[in-house]
């Protein structure tokens, strides 16, 4: 979890990368690089916005990109981008 709710979180992105990448059995290397770089990519862009990210959206998303244990930036992001859209897009339901 995040010191000061500016800061985005730390997860343990190695250790979510190794476990995504013995599903099955066998470890792969290809899915672990690839797991490191999308992990990348995601903190990257969150690291610029996250301060603009309301609160209740961080706090909600946070759970849910820990829910495995480690952490995941790629499912933080997902999270947030889909809460925010969400937000701007409210449905309206009629139950007659």
């Amino acid at each position: 979890m995040a010191a000061f709710a500016d800061e985005i979180p730390r997860f343990d992105v190695e250790t979510q990368c190794e476990m995504v990448a013995s599903i099955g059995g066998e470890f792969s290397n290809v899915t672990y690089n690839g797991c490191i770089q999308m992990e990348q990519s995601a903190y990257n862009r969150l690291k610029s916005e996250w301060a603009s990210i309301p609160g209740g959206v961080r706090r909600q998303c946070e759970e849910v990109a820990t829910v495995t244990g480690s952490g995941s930036y790629s499912t933080l992001g997902g999270c947030i981008e889909m809460e925010t859209q969400a937000a701007d897009n409210r449905q309206s339901f009629s139950f007659d």
